[in-house]
């Protein structure tokens, strides 16, 4: 319940659309898509999903097209498993999903891409092999190079993911500690119900990933031509805020903030200021934003197969509690 309340107070209607046939990616979407005006496509890291950026969202004013996706082997998305991920397959998984729900002019490169974390590797991944669709680019601390790295993420290479991957309500907490400032409190049945979710990806979550060779994909970025925001926390405990200037090195047109008084989850951290800082750099390459008045409705290319607004249950269940803000 506390998710979907989540999504009803920024905006955002959860929808979900097929690819091939026993394939479905879920996202949810804010605002409407207008000929020529980029959309801003949300990617969660490792272990998230969708509602990871609802407190970002919330502040987004809605004469912007936003979307939010579940990145296969994460929250709703179904179909799409695989037995060893790599940013390149979740790269071409995420043009699928922008095919099928046709959020690209083929004149014009039509998307603002954000990556949080891992899912800023995605974004950079993404925007190198397919630079005709993204128009601007956004990272959210995503993995850099060797020197910014901190014990914690060290301690995850070695095989030990019980920090990003809580199987208690002791390791969540500790989680939330390591990684926010704020500090959050949450009712222990959601708390419970959002273990028990999490444990239903916990195999995919463990698999084996390509971050070893991230450093390596990196010197690609030389070739990235449109323009990215660089934003880190500073009091990131995953990677320290040195890696932006690490990637601003790496990608001709770039620049970077440092946020204070924030960690690792930007969007609990400091969420108005987000999306202050999105829709700032937003306007600043793409200087047109319709009125509302001129907006018209946007029908995806493909069948969408499932819509919900707000439930109308008042009880909070197991199925409820996926999708807090990680």
């Amino acid at each position: 319940m506390h998710c979907r309340i989540s999504a009803f107070r920024a905006g955002v209607k959860n929808h979900s659309i097929r690819v091939g046939e026993n394939a479905k990616f879920s996202y949810g979407e804010k605002g409407v898509k207008v000929l020529g005006q980029p959309t801003i496509l949300f990617v969660h890291g490792l272990s998230s999903n969708k509602e990871t950026f609802l407190p970002i969202i919330k502040d987004i004013p809605d004469i912007y097209h936003v979307v939010t996706v579940d990145l296969p082997g994460h929250g709703s998305t179904v179909g799409l498993n695989e037995d060893f991920y790599t940013c390149n397959k979740f790269a071409d998984s995420l043009k699928k999903f922008i095919d099928a729900l046709g959020l690209v002019d083929r004149k014009n490169p039509n998307i603002c891409l954000i990556g949080a974390s891992m899912g800023g590797s995605v974004v950079l991944m993404f925007s190198t092999k397919y630079p005709e669709y993204v128009k601007m680019v956004m990272l959210l601390a995503p993995p850099a190079d060797e020197s910014s790295e901190t014990d914690l993420i060290r301690t995850i290479r070695a095989g030990d993911y019980d920090t990003l991957l809580p199987q208690t309500c002791e390791q969540f907490h500790n989680m939330v500690r390591l990684l926010t400032i704020k500090r959050i409190n949450l009712p222990r049945p959601f708390l419970n119900g959002f273990l028990k979710l999490r444990r239903r990806h916990l195999d995919e979550h463990r698999k084996e990933y390509d971050y070893p060779q991230f450093e390596t994909y990196h010197q690609q970025l030389r070739s990235v031509e449109c323009p990215v925001f660089i934003i880190w926390g500073r009091e990131d405990k995953l990677f320290t805020y040195t890696g932006a200037e690490y990637f601003r090195n790496l990608i001709p047109n770039s620049e970077i903030r440092i946020v204070d008084e924030c960690g690792h989850f930007m969007a609990i951290d400091q969420p108005e200021l987000l999306a202050q800082i999105i829709t700032a750099f937003y306007q600043k390459h793409f200087k047109t934003v319709p009125p509302l008045s001129s907006r018209r409705p946007f029908t995806a290319t493909a069948p969408v197969v499932k819509k919900f607004d707000i439930p109308r249950r008042s009880l909070c269940n197991d199925d409820e509690a996926e999708g807090y803000y990680f």
